[in-house]
């Protein structure tokens, strides 16, 4: 879901407006009534563009943006699971599946196979002792 507002709105709000962005809130800036830019955060942007890039089955696609390729394409390859796909993006499982859920990438629970419930146990492990 996304918000419009004014050209004017984000010149007088900017500092509210990339907070919303950066929390996951789509934003449409008009002008005139005419849609003139979109604002988004950045992690988002890039799983966008790694979505791009894994549809047309190119990795070249924007070369600046292959860590973020790399996990998308592995975990779409069913290659690697949802935690370990974040846990290469340097997000928690959560984070990255709230971001799958809103951009519409399709969701697969739990691990697939028995290694990868072995990765998924050691993200798990890795995640609780570097906040410890």
């Amino acid at each position: 879901m996304s918000i419009t507002i004014s050209k004017t709105d984000l010149a007088r709000n900017t500092r509210d407006i990339v907070d919303q962005a950066r929390r996951g809130q789509t934003i449409v800036v008009q002008s005139y009534g005419e849609d003139q830019v979109v604002l988004l955060d950045a992690m988002d942007y890039r799983l966008l563009r790694a979505l791009v890039a894994y549809a047309l089955r190119d990795s070249a696609v924007e070369a600046g943006n292959a860590p973020v390729n790399d996990a998308v394409f592995a975990y779409l390859d069913e290659r690697v699971s949802l935690a370990k796909a974040a846990e290469l993006l340097d997000l928690s499982r959560f984070e990255l599946m709230e971001r799958f859920e809103r951009l519409g990438v399709p969701l697969r629970q739990g691990p697939a196979t028995l290694d990868e419930a072995h990765e998924d146990v050691a993200a798990a492990r890795r995640g609780n002792s570097a906040s410890a």
